[in-house]
C-alpha cells in the first residue's frame, strides 16, 4: 500500500476521509445522546421508569450481539459496515423528527429506534476500531488512533455543549434530524476511501462460536485484561443508571417541565419556542 511518508497522516488521502467521517460521526452520536432523552421527557412526559427503559434499550445490544459482533465483522468488508452502518442509524434516527411534525411520535418508537440504533452501533464500532490498520502504515497506526482520539475526546466536551444551542435554536426533535446529516455525512467521507480490502476467506473461516469462545477465553485468562473488564462493567453499571434518570432529574427539579399538551404539534409554536 502507497502511503505518505510517516508523521504525514493529515496528507493520507484514506486517513483523512477516515478522520472526517469519525469526527461528525461522534459529534452526532453527542447530539443524539443530548436530545433523545429531552424529548422523551420534555415532549412525551416519561417518568423515571420510561426513562430508565430508554437507557436500558440503547446499550442491550452491547450486552447481547457485543461478543457474536466482532466475529460477523472479521467476516465482512469494514468500510462496507460503516458506510451502511451510518446510513441506517441515520434513516433510523430520521423517522423521530418525522413523526414529531407529523403529531405520531410515541415513546415506543423511541424505543424502537433507540435499540435499533443501538444494534447497529455495535458493529459500527467494531469495524471502526480495526479499520484503521487496513488503511495506514504498521508505524502509523499509533499517530492515526491519536488524532481519531483527540477528534472523540473533542466531541465529548464540545458535543453536549453544541447540542444544547442546537436545542435552544431548533428543539430535539429537530437536533436528531441534524443528528441523521451528520451520519449522511459521516457515510459520504468513509464511502471516498480508495483502499481496496481484501475480501475475507470462506475458506478459512472457523465456526463462529469456536471463534467467540477463544475471545473470550483469552480476555477471561488475561489477568490484566480480566481486571480491565470486570473495572469497566461495574463503571458501566453504575454510571448508566445516573444517565438515565439525570435529564428527568435536571428538567424536573429546575421546573422548566412542562405537560404535554404544551408540546403537541397543533399548538402552533415554533420548534425554537417549544425548545424555550
Amino acid at each position: 500500500m502507497t502511503s505518505p511518508r510517516p508523521g504525514s497522516l493529515w496528507r493520507h488521502h484514506d486517513f483523512r476521509q477516515l478522520w472526517m467521517g469519525d469526527t461528525v460521526s461522534v459529534f452526532g452520536a453527542q447530539f443524539v445522546g443530548f436530545a433523545m432523552p429531552l424529548m422523551a421527557v420534555q415532549l412525551l412526559g416519561a417518568d423515571a421508569f420510561e426513562m430508565g427503559l430508554l437507557a436500558a434499550l440503547e446499550s442491550l445490544a452491547f450486552l447481547l450481539i457485543g461478543l457474536p459482533a466482532g466475529a460477523w465483522v472479521d467476516r465482512w468488508r469494514k468500510k462496507r459496515v460503516l458506510v451502511l452502518g451510518d446510513l441506517s442509524r441515520a434513516a433510523l434516527l430520521l423517522t423521530l423528527p418525522v413523526a414529531w411534525l407529523l403529531d405520531a411520535l410515541t415513546m415506543w418508537q423511541v424505543y424502537v429506534v433507540a435499540f435499533g440504533v443501538g444494534c447497529i452501533t455495535v458493529f459500527f464500532d467494531v469495524a471502526n476500531q480495526s479499520y484503521l490498520p487496513e488503511i495506514v502504515d504498521g508505524d502509523q497506526i499509533s499517530d492515526g488512533n491519536g488524532k481519531l482520539q483527540a477528534s472523540q475526546q473533542a466531541a465529548f466536551v464540545v458535543g453536549p455543549a453544541a447540542a444544547s444551542v442546537l436545542v435552544r435554536l431548533l428543539g430535539s426533535p429537530l437536533t436528531i434530524a441534524v443528528t441523521s446529516v451528520c451520519m449522511g455525512l459521516s457515510s459520504l467521507f468513509v464511502s471516498r476511501i480508495r483502499h481496496e480490502e481484501q475480501a475475507p476467506d470462506p475458506e478459512a473461516r472457523r465456526p463462529l462460536v469456536t471463534e467467540i469462545r477463544e475471545g473470550l477465553g483469552f480476555v477471561l485468562g488475561h489477568p490484566l485484561l480480566r481486571r480491565i473488564v470486570a473495572c469497566t462493567g461495574l463503571t458501566n453499571f453504575s454510571s448508566s443508571g445516573i444517565f438515565a434518570l439525570f435529564v428527568l432529574y435536571a428538567v424536573t427539579t429546575s421546573g422548566s417541565r412542562r405537560p404535554p399538551s404544551v408540546w403537541c404539534c397543533r399548538s402552533g409554536r415554533s420548534a425554537a419556542s417549544w425548545a424555550r
